[in-house]
C-alpha cells in the first residue's frame, strides 16, 4: 500500500478529512459574510482570517487549544462553548471525534495537529496554482516539511536541487532540531493541508498531501488528495455525549454559501 493509500485510510477512518473539510467551509464561510472592503479589509485580511478561523475550526472539533478536554465528559459538559459563534446548523455539522484521538501538534509555531503516525499543518496558496506552490519561497517551516524523505517507491522524474549550505536559514536549524527532538515520535511523516478561494465564484480548494520541495520548477506534491470532492461518509470511530437533538452522521461539507463583494486574495502563512 502507497503512503497516500495509508494516510487516507488512517486519516479517513478517524474522522480527520471529515474534519479538516468541515472546518474549511465553516471559516471560509464566515470570512466572505464578514468581508468588507468599505470598512478597510483587503486581500491580505480575507487571508490571514480564512487562516485563523480554520485553525479555530479545528480546535473545535478536535477539543485543542481552548476547547482543550481530557475526557468525552468533559467535552460534552463543554458543548456549549464548541457552538459558540458558529452559524446555525454548522455544529450538527460537525463531525464527533473523541478527545485524544486527535492532539496538538505545530511546528516553529506553524498551527498543526497529529493523528497517529501523521501530523499536519496549514497553509494557503493562490486559487488554481496548487500545482505549482513554491515551496521553496515559503517559511523555512514549510521549506523544511517539503524537504521530508521521499515516500517509498517514488519515482522523481524532476530531481530536486541540493540545499545549498550557504543558503540555508539558520532559522532551519531550530526546525530540525525541533524534529530530532521529538523522540519515539521520529517516525511522524508531516503532511499540508492546503487551501484556497476564487471569491468571484466562492470556490473554494482544498487539499491534503505531501509537499516536495520543488527548488528549480517541477511538481509541488509527491501526492495530494482533494478533499472538497470526497465522500467520507460517517466520520470518526470515536464518539463524545452529544447534545438533545438529533445530530446528523454524514456533515455536508460543501455547502459553504458566500456574500461576495470585491476580489481578493490569500495571506501568508507560516
Amino acid at each position: 500500500m502507497s503512503e497516500q493509500q495509508d494516510a487516507l485510510e488512517d486519516l479517513g477512518s478517524s474522522g480527520v478529512l471529515s474534519a479538516l473539510a468541515w472546518a474549511n467551509a465553516s471559516a471560509y464561510r464566515r470570512t466572505m459574510e464578514d468581508y468588507d472592503p468599505d470598512t478597510g479589509h483587503d486581500q491580505g485580511w480575507v487571508g490571514s482570517t480564512a487562516h485563523r478561523l480554520f485553525c479555530d475550526r479545528l480546535h473545535r472539533v478536535f477539543s485543542t487549544g481552548k476547547h482543550a478536554v481530557d475526557s468525552p465528559e468533559a467535552a460534552s459538559a463543554g458543548l456549549d462553548a464548541v457552538a459558540a459563534g458558529l452559524f446555525p446548523g454548522e455544529y450538527r455539522k460537525m463531525p464527533i471525534i473523541a478527545p485524544g484521538v486527535v492532539t496538538w501538534s505545530d511546528l516553529n509555531r506553524s498551527p498543526g495537529w497529529r493523528c497517529g503516525r501523521w501530523r499536519f499543518l496549514l497553509a494557503s496558496f493562490v486559487y488554481g496554482e496548487s500545482n505549482r506552490i513554491p515551496w521553496p519561497q515559503k517559511s523555512p517551516t514549510k521549506r523544511l516539511v517539503a524537504s521530508q524523505v521521499k515516500p517509498e517507491g517514488w519515482i522523481d522524474s524532476h530531481p530536486m536541487l541540493p540545499f545549498d549550505d550557504e543558503t540555508v536559514p539558520s532559522s532551519l536549524a531550530a526546525i530540525v532540531q525541533a524534529m530530532v527532538e521529538e523522540g519515539d515520535d521520529s517516525e511522524v511523516t508531516t503532511l499540508i493541508v492546503a487551501h484556497s478561494v476564487e471569491l468571484e465564484a466562492g470556490i473554494r480548494e482544498l487539499y491534503l498531501g505531501r509537499s516536495r520541495l520543488n527548488r528549480g520548477g517541477g511538481e509541488a506534491w509527491y501526492w495530494k488528495h482533494d478533499l472538497l470532492a470526497t465522500d467520507f461518509g460517517t466520520p470518526g470511530t470515536g464518539t463524545i455525549p452529544a447534545p438533545p437533538g438529533p445530530r446528523p452522521g454524514t456533515p455536508d461539507v460543501q455547502d459553504a454559501p458566500v456574500r461576495l463583494r470585491r476580489e481578493a486574495r490569500e495571506g501568508n502563512d507560516k
